[in-house]
């Protein structure tokens, strides 16, 4: 029991979770997350298809493994944490002495001094412990930044606490979907806020690709009629009323009018792949399949896009009447629809935006995690515990050692470097 806890609780078993659990998250911020199994299937080859799937990498913070993972490596860093922190607390109290340090073996000699006082008082320690050691020999003792031990204790802990901080949010984030085109305001089901959306770009690149989409938002409290307004772009995510608000994908949508002999009697902005009951003829119902914003139809007669660019628009259409086909076809732009004494047409091709809002109440522990992570890094890297020892050996000739935790070849440079600057200066005077 004691090497499998040993083996459990160590930093090597961490490292190898931490790196397994980062490649899964890679794998979930490349692979969409979410569709359905037709979709995997599709997009990737029927191997990688397959192998997503069965992997579950198509809800990768959900799947029963990585779960399971993430409540090991929380034991892990709970373990070493417990394990550690008696013998942190007791070393940072009364850790710290001459003795102790002669005792630990790092009171290797260095180099020799005749000025160690100066020297260490040079390198920082201002605060040194003269005493005679056991043998009766005049030693000096210097230790700085003792917080430092903590610093990986810390990190473990900020860790343990973001990694719970996104279990928790993941188990209970809720998402809204909001799509529409600029100056569409549309409820945020069950949350008391409205989504207007006031701009949507599409910034192409030279080679016609797309370079990033940016929508411009407004959420309002329909409750405090309180208003607030951002911008989200692809990995840009806006923050508003505290809920993120992420520009997933687009498409297109036009405006479908339906006509009756001369008279508009109904006006309504359709995405592809929506579809709208005419409201004066009760039955008729009409489906925006597709839309081919530069139509051109290909060797196998199916239609298709020539390029992204708006430059041949052409509407794929389906017409139902009490759940019978009506009839399905490509309307150019210049071309409608008749069915009795009705006229439908499409016009205004533009892109429209779906906007991904989500609400996670478990972001300020993350955030806390996050914090105590970088106090922990701080601790470690930037406030290094050092200790310095001198021992006069013979007149006025000492014997000087050092010990860093962390960076010891460096400290040792510095103290030779001191070393020279004060004996220098000391020779000079």
């Amino acid at each position: 029991m004691k090497k499998i806890a040993r083996i459990v609780f160590s930093m090597k078993f961490a490292l190898v979770l931490l790196g397994i659990l980062l490649a899964a998250c890679l794998a979930g911020s490349v692979i969409p997350q979410g569709k359905d199994a037709s979709y995997y299937l599709s997009e990737y080859s029927e191997q990688a298809g397959g192998a997503i799937l069965a992997l579950g990498l198509d809800d990768v913070f959900h799947c029963s493994w990585f779960v399971a993972l993430a409540a090991v490596l929380c034991l892990n860093l709970t373990g070493c944490n417990i394990v550690h922190f008696p013998s942190l607390a007791v070393r940072s109290k009364n850790g710290f002495s001459p003795d102790r340090f002669r005792r630990s073996g790092h009171a290797k000699e260095l180099f020799e001094s005749s000025v160690p006082e100066e020297l260490f008082q040079a390198c920082g320690f201002h605060r040194l412990v003269r005493e005679n050691s056991a043998d009766g020999k005049d030693c000096i003792y210097g230790v700085k930044n003792r917080p430092g031990i903590w610093g990986a204790w810390f990190c473990h802990l900020g860790m343990l606490i973001v990694i719970l901080g996104f279990g928790l949010g993941q188990m209970k984030q809720v998402s809204f979907a909001v799509y529409g085109v600029p100056g569409q305001t549309k409820p945020v089901e069950g949350t008391g806020y409205e989504l207007t959306i006031d701009d949507f770009e599409v910034d192409l690149r030279p080679d016609d690709t797309v370079e990033q989409y940016t929508a411009s938002i407004t959420m309002r409290d329909t409750g405090t009629s309180e208003s607030r307004s951002g911008q989200t772009s692809v990995n840009h995510p806006a923050t508003l009323f505290g809920m993120r608000c992420y520009q997933n994908s687009t498409g297109w949508a036009a405006k479908v009018q339906v006509y009756k002999e001369d008279s508009l009697v109904q006006e309504e902005i359709l995405c592809a792949g929506e579809q709208m009951d005419v409201e004066d003829k009760e039955g008729l119902t009409l489906v925006f399949a597709a839309f081919y914003p530069d139509y051109e139809e290909g060797e196998d007669g199916m239609p298709r896009t020539a390029s992204s660019g708006l430059k041949n628009p052409a509407y794929l259409y389906r017409l139902y009447y009490r759940g019978e086909i009506l009839g399905m076809n490509v309307l150019a732009a210049n071309e409608a629809i008749t069915v009795d004494a009705y006229t439908i047409i499409f016009t205004d091709p533009q892109n429209y935006t779906l906007i991904q809002i989500k609400r996670d109440p478990f972001t300020w522990l993350a955030a806390i995690g996050a914090v105590v992570v970088m106090a922990g890094l701080i601790l470690a890297f930037y406030l290094r515990t050092e200790e310095v020892y001198a021992e006069q050996k013979d007149g006025n000739v000492w014997s000087v050692s050092g010990y860093s935790r962390k960076g010891g070849a460096e400290f040792t440079d510095l103290l030779v470097q001191k070393q020279k600057e004060t004996e220098g200066g000391k020779s000079a005077g």
